[in-house]
């Protein structure tokens, strides 16, 4: 299915549950990409709950930004539980302004709701030939899927972090990584399509390793931080840049960040160093198996072309959740005229 009408269906969906119709088309925009990136755990599987939330109040719109602290080039927001999509983007977009007379700009951003892929806001940065970081932590104890490090009640969500650098030969380079094993996004997926979850990715209710994902979420289980006990320590650091640093320990917080390259050295001489650091990492010897070694972000924009030449496909049992959260909104769309899509491995 194409992702233009994939898109008008997802904002159609959120204005019928009470988002205003702006916020539902960049919602669904940010939604339908990362779908078509591949990136399913922040894609269509999160529309059901996107829409639960917006019925039920959780998730304010209009969402309203504000400045509670300017210290200049450090800046504190409050998005007062309104959409993350649109706050993140928001702060990145002040943070870029303001980099580029002072050379770089942070901002911590408090009370925002789940703001889906961090790779676009980075991007966002890059277009305008900056660094961006973003980073996402906090919440309630009830949105938390984490153990620390050795304990068995959860803690911390997947306290994402992207970093994104412009390019000139190619997508921008962009490191998007949760600090579990597997975003808790592809763990509700494996739900609903019976699959199973690669090793190390979850542990029981007890603390040990499960496959299950039936298993690997409160209140029968934790995903596994990445990498183990680097992995917890990565999640603390992130912790306190957001909430703490925010000082909004109980709320969804980011820390978002813009640094003008051209304030650390000319355009040109970056570019240039760039381009030759990604010759070197790209040309050497490749492991069995692999018919290229790619930057981080190619893979990610190489999905995304390929989808929006061919279409989306989408899993069987989540478009059907769909099909019926659409009757229960009294949604009716064109797609659903037409043959339901091939379900397909959410890993492959």
């Amino acid at each position: 299915m194409g992702v233009a009408e994939l898109t008008d269906l997802v904002a159609t969906m959120l204005c019928a549950a009470g988002v205003v119709p702006d916020e539902a088309a960049f919602v669904a925009a940010h939604v339908v990409d990362a779908e078509a990136r591949e990136n399913r755990s922040q894609g269509l599987v999160r529309v059901p709950p996107y829409v639960r939330w917006a019925r039920s109040g959780e998730i304010a719109s209009p969402t309203t930004v504000t400045v509670e602290r300017d210290a200049g080039s450090v800046l504190v927001l409050d998005a007062h539980g309104g959409w993350g999509h649109v706050a993140a983007a928001r702060a990145m977009g002040w943070c870029a302004d303001r980099a580029e007379t002072t050379g770089a700009c942070v901002a911590v951003v408090r009370d925002m709701r789940h703001s889906g892929r961090l790779g676009a806001y980075v991007e966002l940065a890059a277009a305008r030939g900056m660094v961006g970081v973003i980073a996402g932590g906090g919440g309630s104890r009830a949105s938390a899927w984490v153990a620390p490090w050795g304990g068995t009640r959860p803690i911390f969500g997947t306290n994402p972090i992207a970093i994104g650098f412009p390019r000139q030969d190619g997508p921008p380079v962009v490191a998007d990584i949760a600090t579990t094993q597997g975003a808790r996004g592809t763990v509700v997926l494996a739900q609903k399509t019976g699959a199973i979850l690669p090793d190390n990715w979850a542990f029981d209710a007890s603390g040990r390793p499960t496959r299950d994902p039936h298993q690997a979420l409160p209140p029968y289980g934790t995903l596994a931080p990445l990498g183990g006990h680097k992995g917890y320590a990565l999640a603390i650091g992130i912790e306190i840049l957001c909430a703490v640093l925010a000082g909004a320990p109980t709320t969804s917080a980011s820390f978002v960040a813009a640094f003008r390259v051209e304030a650390f050295l000319p355009m040109e001489e970056y570019l240039r160093n760039l381009a030759e650091f990604a010759g070197e990492v790209t040309a050497g010897p490749r492991r069995p198996g692999f018919d290229a070694i790619r930057l981080p972000g190619e893979g990610s924009a190489a999905r995304q072309a390929q989808s929006a030449a061919h279409g989306v496909r989408v899993p069987t049992e989540l478009w059907r959740e769909i099909a019926e959260l659409a009757a229960e909104l009294r949604v009716t769309h064109p797609l659903f005229a037409a043959e339901p899509p091939i379900a397909r491995d959410p890993d492959a």
